[in-house]
């Protein structure tokens, strides 16, 4: 990497996700925003798990990756980012998705595009999650699970992408979902998490959504016939109508992202991002309620605002984008204990503009900075000196 951070021309159109225009996203805006707008903090790291110390924090960026274009290696407001190791180079790469409906694949080592492919149709709108893992058709393979989040529906594209000089519209190597209430239905789906058996074979899915029906729904995986189909389990969580999500205990709105965890008692757990109810939750993956991290209602210095992006660690920690915060907060996922925040909103280097995920590569942050249609790679926060390595099963293969 460089040693000094890389300049990038300013951005000066201030781009407004689709999001934004739910009224539901709009009331909690209002309520948010004067916090929003503040200098925002890094905590200190006493013992490895304080943060009663705080100060604002420009990122330590050792390198930036990206800019605002349609040209390959640059972005159009990305929404979605997922690291993995590749199975066939051995390096860490960055799949991403921007709003021109464009994947593109990145070695994080040289920031040279890999592979792309534009999603076949995006009228409606554009994908706003994506996760690598093992492919549903074949386990010795990686995938890329894309929340098409505006054509109702999940695709699964094999990796490597099609090295190209101009991504085409490709149709997928797997696909389900349309448009509905129904449980086999989506209304707009926001991220999907992939559950393995020993052997690496896919045999669960899990998709959240919101857009009225905001829930996470369980498929198991069916390879009885001739074509491998998703089979509808259950419903995890219920559509919450009030801002301080005191109708439901379940309730949620606009859940983000989701990731699963195994806990420290060996029992394995769906991880949510409650974003427009600011907390994060742990469930079993049966559906039951464990814990709420957050409140609604917090408009204190160390609420939660907008938590989108979500990455586990395999210490027991998460990273969590906060989408209206402009930093990265790392959290105890057993305790809710928030072990450091890191950011400040702006447009020049070392600062964020609604970033929307956030991943690891070694001991550096990998900072998807979507206002800014860039990436930055950055150093850990002063005081912290290690991070646990990003939790491998997710993806498919044990980290090199």
């Amino acid at each position: 990497m460089n040693e000094q951070p890389t300049q990038l021309r300013a951005v000066s159109v201030r781009m407004i996700p689709d999001m934004m225009l739910d009224s539901k996203f709009l009331i909690h805006l209002g309520a948010a925003l004067p916090l929003c707008m503040l200098a925002l903090t890094l905590s200190g790291c006493a013992g490895g798990n304080t943060d009663s110390t705080s100060v604002p924090a420009t990122l330590e960026t050792t390198e930036i990756i990206g800019e605002s274009g349609t040209q390959l290696g640059q972005f159009v407001y990305p929404r979605g980012m997922d690291i993995y190791h590749s199975i066939a180079t051995g390096q860490v790469q960055a799949v991403i998705v921007d709003k021109t409906a464009r994947l593109q694949v990145l070695d994080l080592s040289t920031g040279k595009v890999l592979g792309s492919v534009h999603t076949p149709k995006w009228d409606r709108g554009k994908p706003t999650g994506i996760t690598v893992a093992a492919s549903v058709l074949d386990a010795s393979k990686q995938a890329v699970y894309v929340a098409d989040t505006h054509e109702h529906r999940v695709l699964m594209y094999e990796l490597p992408l099609p090295d190209v000089d101009v991504p085409v519209p490709t149709e997928p190597d797997f696909a389900f979902g349309s448009f509905g209430e129904n449980p086999v239905e989506f209304i707009y789906p926001t991220d999907v998490a992939i559950n393995t058996d020993e052997n690496g074979v896919v045999t669960d899915l899990y998709v959240s959504e919101y857009g009225g029906n905001d829930r996470i729904s369980r498929f198991s995986i069916d390879r009885s016939g001739e074509t491998i189909k998703p089979i509808y389990q259950y419903q995890i969580g219920v559509v919450g109508g009030e801002v301080d999500a005191s109708d439901f205990p379940n309730a949620l709105s606009r859940p983000q992202s989701i990731a699963l965890w195994t806990n420290p008692q060996g029992v394995e757990e769906l991880i949510v991002t409650d974003a427009s109810h600011h907390r994060v939750g742990r469930f079993t993956i049966e559906g039951e309620l464990v814990k709420w991290f957050g409140d609604p209602m917090d408009t204190s210095e160390l609420a939660y605002r907008f938590p989108y992006g979500l990455t586990i660690l395999d210490d027991g920690t998460a990273l969590i984008a906060e989408f209206g915060g402009n930093r990265v907060r790392c959290m105890n996922l057993e305790s809710g204990e928030t072990l450091w925040r890191y950011g400040v909103g702006g447009r020049s280097t070392g600062q964020l503009a609604q970033p929307w995920a956030v991943g690891v590569n070694g001991d550096q942050l990998v900072i998807l900075d979507s206002g800014n249609s860039r990436i930055q790679i950055c150093e850990l926060p002063k005081g912290v000196t290690r991070i646990g390595a990003q939790y491998a099963r997710a993806h498919g293969g044990s980290n090199p």
